[in-house]
């Protein structure tokens, strides 16, 4: 993951702005090509008995990534000089996906996953493509809104 990180810097800095646009185009169409069919199998394989199982707990568990894994940390960012909307617009939307259901099943396929942790894995990430994705486009507007009065 570092190298991909790195490996973006280092394009960014070599290339030209025409070429990272049709570069970015390319890269959407394929995100779009990819994600659709990985995100209906998931749907298809959704282990709705392992949710029931986790009950109350399993909802607060996403609860408490959704409203925890992001949000508080932007809003205690003061050197980056964020103003409170900015910090809970970039603190929100960031939902997790495939990237997260494939590291579930790669340490499962090592066998350090328990039944548990799979099912409480994939909860968070479709409750987070849920969520998010109906937030998304109020949020927007509220947003624009919001930096609009400044």
């Amino acid at each position: 993951m570092l190298t991909a990180f790195v490996a973006g810097i280092a394009f960014n800095l070599a290339s030209s702005g025409d070429e990272r646009a049709r570069d970015a185009a390319i890269d959407e169409s394929v995100n779009r090509v990819l994600a659709l069919p990985l995100l209906l199998y998931l749907g298809a394989v959704l282990p709705w008995q392992d949710w029931a199982a986790l009950g109350w707990q399993g909802v607060a568990l996403a609860v408490a990534v959704l409203l925890l894994r992001r949000l508080p940390l932007l809003l205690l960012a003061r050197p980056l000089r964020f103003g409170l909307p900015d910090a809970v617009y970039l603190g929100w939307f960031g939902p997790m996906g495939v990237s997260a259901v494939f590291y579930l099943t790669l340490i499962a396929e090592r066998g350090a996953a328990t039944p548990g942790l799979l099912a409480a894995g994939t909860l968070v990430v479709v409750t987070s493509i849920v969520v998010h994705g109906s937030t998304a486009a109020p949020g927007v507007v509220l947003y624009r809104r919001v930096v609009g009065r400044r």
